[in-house]
């Protein structure tokens, strides 16, 4: 019995820091411009909140290295991946243009 709980709890638990990640990754998009905001319609960059996100996401994967399932780091590796190449798509409009992209 004990087995079918530790199962679940560890299932649950995955399926959490799979939210979390998402979440993250979600205002970091947002802060990116890739999701327009729900109030206005329109996507609002803010490099400097999105850095600061990505970074965060960066810290969890060094500090679980090693502790996180298959499917929990694959999420995770995906995101930051992700995040990176969109962070530095909005940087290089906003160098470009002199002002973010919207």
């Amino acid at each position: 019995m004990a087995e079918v709980q530790t199962t679940t709890v560890s299932g649950e638990m995955t399926l959490r820091f799979i939210e979390f990640v998402r979440m993250h990754s979600q205002n970091a998009s947002f802060c990116l411009g890739l999701i327009p905001l729900p109030q206005t319609g329109k996507p609002q960059v803010n490099l400097p909140v999105a850095r600061v996100l990505i970074e965060q996401l960066e810290a969890i994967a060094v500090k679980t290295r090693g502790n996180l399932s298959q499917e929990e780091q694959t999420v995770l590796n995906n995101a930051i991946s992700t995040l990176q190449t969109a962070y530095r798509q909005a940087q290089s409009n906003t160098t470009s243009s002199g002002q973010p992209a919207v």
